[in-house]
């Protein structure tokens, strides 16, 4: 089974699942990517035509075909930071053996997320929330990480390096 790593945006989850699936020489996705290679444009783009609903549709699609594919079967698989919104999704994760839900203080995700790191304020969610509205909706998911994450990692002392090998200890 894949190994599946979730969190907020900005926990450094892409980063960690590189650094990991080089260490274990295995397939790596990331499925903001993927799902703008497969519809063909940006995640912004998608937000603008049809909400987080259609993409929200658009993830849980994702994330059954990543699940079924059997050349991911030991991939190393970053989530974005909504996917435990669905339900649907939340249940897939449940099912998975090795989901590892990344901790960190809504602070430091902010840092990375906002205006203040321009590259990263293009999010789509970010673009349209204040920070208020971003910290109710980190308040709101850590719940749902929970409950569909095999394990949770503090990361808020670690680096992505010492993430990966966190990981690599309990696989």
């Amino acid at each position: 089974m894949p190994i599946i790593l979730t969190g907020f945006m900005g926990v450094g989850k892409t980063t960690v699942g590189r650094t990991l699936a080089e260490d274990l020489a295995v397939p790596f996705v990331d499925m903001d990517t993927y799902i703008e290679e497969q519809e063909g444009k940006s995640i912004s783009d998608i937000f603008a035509e049809g909400g987080e609903s259609l993409f929200r549709q658009i993830e849980l699609g994702v994330l059954k075909k990543l699940l079924q594919n059997p050349e991911l079967e030991n991939a190393v698989i970053s989530t974005g930071g909504g996917v435990v919104e669905t339900a649907e999704c939340r249940q897939l994760l449940k099912d998975q053996d090795q989901v590892f839900y990344m901790q960190d203080v809504f602070e430091t995700s902010w840092r990375r997320i906002s205006r203040h790191n321009p590259a990263k304020a293009q999010r789509p969610l970010v673009k349209v929330n204040t920070r208020k509205d971003m910290l109710a909706k980190y308040n709101r998911r850590i719940p749902l990480y929970l409950e569909s994450a095999t394990h949770t990692l503090d990361v808020q002392q670690s680096n992505a390096y010492q993430t990966a090998k966190t990981i690599q200890r309990y696989l």
